[in-house]
């Protein structure tokens, strides 16, 4: 049987009456007489217009593939404006981001906390802490304007050097190389970023070491370059000024899993324009 559509529109219109009207809850709808001589034209749904919601400018950046294996071997090195820490990570808090906010006896507080360039896997774990305090044996320190970054690499020492062998480095893994001081700049300049490449080979002498990275932050770049042999599993090999906030690094090796090698860079770079910057870095060796 066909209905007359005029007629069903007017039930229709009458049922919503008595059931004191339906539809949308937006504030603009109006009440809508039906007219039954003729159909009402056919209206388009109403899309709801969801305003852009800018990023989160406090929240953690990067990730890991696994988290961090600590084992009783498991040793990290530390750096901020004033401190260079290295040493057993007797212990370590790793969130659900893969950051690390308790390292030895230095701890990551604060609300928000926030790390960035969060990095690494079963073998290292790697970040910049951004926000929040941290503190350790010699008080409490606030990561505030250029003061913002404390990077750290935690990782598992090697048993044993193999007694030959020349191995191949990935590009390394990078925080962003943060201003510690030297010429003034702007604070766009306060955090930049890096790239480099590592070689590493052994004989009887131990590991021998080469490295190269490139530092570039407010529009001046510099290189910290290294050559060097670290003659036992557990030992740092320290080359140019890295203690003396000049140009230099802090190089260990660690265990990469599954027969590779991780070669770890703590550095530090002056820049062209005499402003000086400091990062960690991870290469994987194989």
């Amino acid at each position: 049987m066909q209905l007359n559509h005029a007629f069903v529109l007017t039930l229709i219109a009458a049922s919503l009456a008595a059931c004191g009207g339906g539809g949308s809850s937006s504030p603009s709808d109006t009440s809508v007489a039906v007219n039954t001589a003729k159909p009402a034209d056919p209206v388009a749904p109403v899309v709801p217009v969801v305003p852009a919601v800018p990023a989160a400018t406090g929240e953690n950046t990067g990730s890991v593939s696994a988290r961090f294996v600590n084992g009783d071997n498991s040793r990290f090195i530390f750096t901020a404006i004033g401190l260079q820490s290295s040493g057993k990570a007797s212990l370590l808090v790793q969130d659900t981001s893969g950051a690390l906010s308790n390292i030895g006896s230095i701890v990551l507080t604060g609300n928000p906390s926030v790390t960035r360039e969060i990095s690494g896997d079963a073998a290292f774990a790697q970040g910049r802490w951004f926000k929040g305090s941290f503190s350790n044996s010699t008080g409490a320190t606030t990561l505030t304007g250029n003061n913002a970054s404390a990077h750290y690499v935690a990782y598992n020492v090697l048993a044993a050097l193999p007694a030959t062998g020349t191995f191949t480095c990935d590009a390394g893994t990078f925080t962003a190389p943060s201003y510690t001081g030297g010429t003034n700049i702007s604070s766009s300049g306060y955090f930049g970023t890096a790239s480099g490449t590592a070689s590493m080979s052994f004989d009887a002498s131990g590991a021998k070491i080469a490295l190269a990275i490139d530092a570039s932050a407010g529009g001046s770049t510099g290189k910290v370059s290294a050559s060097t042999t670290i003659a036992s599993p557990g030992s740092s090999s320290i080359t140019g000024g890295y203690l003396s906030n000049g140009t230099g690094a802090q190089l260990m090796l660690g265990d990469g899993g599954a027969g590779g090698y991780l070669l770890i860079a703590a550095y530090k770079a002056q820049l062209a324009n005499g402003a000086n910057y400091q990062g960690v870095a991870t290469f994987r060796c194989s």
